[in-house]
């Protein structure tokens, strides 16, 4: 091969390599937002559910309402939802890590798909659970009422 082929080869190589790693690190930078977006959840999740456990603790047994329930177990529903979310998010930042180290390994289409899927599945629990939080507050404005 003549050098200066070999040159432009090397350089258009050396490019291809960099853009790479900038687009890996750009999608490392959104999974770690996703992440947040995850721990922010959880901690939201844990204060209802302390909320409404110390609202029930205020009231006789046979006033509770009946759902109260209801919020409980969805609030632990939505925990082992992200807890798989949270397991989700790792898988796919190990994909990213193992194209940072090795490019190429995995194809540009996998993980663009994979980023897809999570991206949606993130926005369909902030849905999900703006609704449950909207219903909760809804439901102690109107059943934990406590003179």
């Amino acid at each position: 091969m003549h050098p200066e082929v070999a040159f432009i080869s090397d350089l258009l190589l050396n490019i291809s390599h960099m853009e790479n790693q900038e687009k890996i690190s750009s999608l490392l930078r959104e999974h770690t937002g996703w992440q947040n977006k995850i721990s922010n959840f959880k901690t939201e999740l844990n204060g209802l559910n302390d909320e409404l456990g110390n609202s029930l603790l205020k009231i006789a047994p046979r006033d509770v309402p009946a759902h109260a329930e209801h919020f409980q177990n969805q609030f632990i529903l939505q925990k082992e939802v992200l807890d798989i979310l949270r397991h989700d998010l790792k898988q796919y930042e190990n994909l990213l890590e193992a194209n940072l180290e090795k490019p190429g390994k995995n194809p540009d289409i996998e993980i663009e798909s994979e980023r897809n899927r999570l991206k949606e599945r993130l926005s369909d629990f902030g849905r999900i659970f703006d609704e449950l939080r909207s219903e909760y507050i809804g439901f102690t404005r109107e059943s934990l009422v406590i003179s």
